[in-house]
C-alpha cells in the first residue's frame, strides 16, 4: 500500500475514529507486524499480543504521526520495535546468582563446584570494593556505562577502562 494511502487512512482514524479506515490499516499491518515479531524469536502468543498493542497505539495515537518526519510504515515499525524492547526489559531477569556465573564462565561444566567457588572467592578477595561495585553495576544490574558514570560521578571513559582492567584481572584468576 502506498504511503499516501496509509497517511490518509491514519488521518481518518485520528480525526473521525473511522473504523473502516482502521480496519484497512489493521488488515495491512497485522500480518507484517506479527511476522516481524516471529522473525525476532518471539513466541506466537507474544507476537500476537504485541501486534495487538501496536495496533491499539495506532488507534489511540494516530494523531501523533507526522508525515513530515517519516513514512507511516516507519512510524508503525518504530512502535513495534519499542514494544519488543519493552517486553525484553520487562522479562529480563536482573538477579544473577553464583550458579549463573558458573554456567556462563564454565559452559563445558568440566570444572567442579568447589573449583568454581574457589575461583569466585579468590576474585572477591583480590578485587577492591570499587572494582566489585563496577562489575556488579555493569553485569549484574545491567546498567549502561553512561548510567554508571552518572551514578558514580566519574567520566564514562574512566568507567570503561576500569571495567576492562577489572575483567582482565578477573580473567587471570580464572585461567
Amino acid at each position: 500500500m502506498e504511503n499516501e494511502k496509509l497517511v490518509d487512512l491514519a488521518k481518518k482514524v485520528s480525526k473521525n475514529r473511522d473504523e473502516g479506515a482502521f480496519s484497512d490499516l489493521f488488515d495491512f499491518f497485522a500480518p507484517k507486524i506479527n511476522a516481524y515479531y516471529l522473525k525476532n524469536n518471539l513466541s506466537f502468543e507474544q507476537s500476537e499480543e504485541l501486534t495487538q498493542e501496536v495496533l491499539s497505539v495506532i488507534w489511540t495515537k494516530a494523531d501523533l504521526f507526522n508525515p513530515q518526519r517519516s513514512k507511516f510504515i516507519t512510524w508503525v515499525f518504530t512502535i513495534a520495535r519499542n514494544k519488543k524492547i519493552d517486553l525484553h526489559r520487562k522479562n529480563k531477569n536482573r538477579k544473577a546468582e553464583d550458579e549463573d556465573v558458573r554456567l556462563y564462565l564454565y559452559q563445558n561444566n568440566k570444572i567442579t563446584d568447589y573449583e568454581v567457588q574457589s575461583s569466585i572467592d579468590k576474585i572477591k578477595q583480590e578485587l577492591d570494593e570499587n572494582q566489585q561495585k563496577l562489575i556488579k553495576m555493569s553485569f549484574f544490574e545491567q546498567k549502561s556505562h553512561k548510567i554508571i558514570a552518572q551514578e558514580l560521578e566519574i567520566p564514562i571513559g574512566t568507567v570503561k577502562s576500569r571495567i576492562r582492567s577489572t575483567l582482565n584481572k578477573m580473567q587471570k584468576f580464572l585461567s
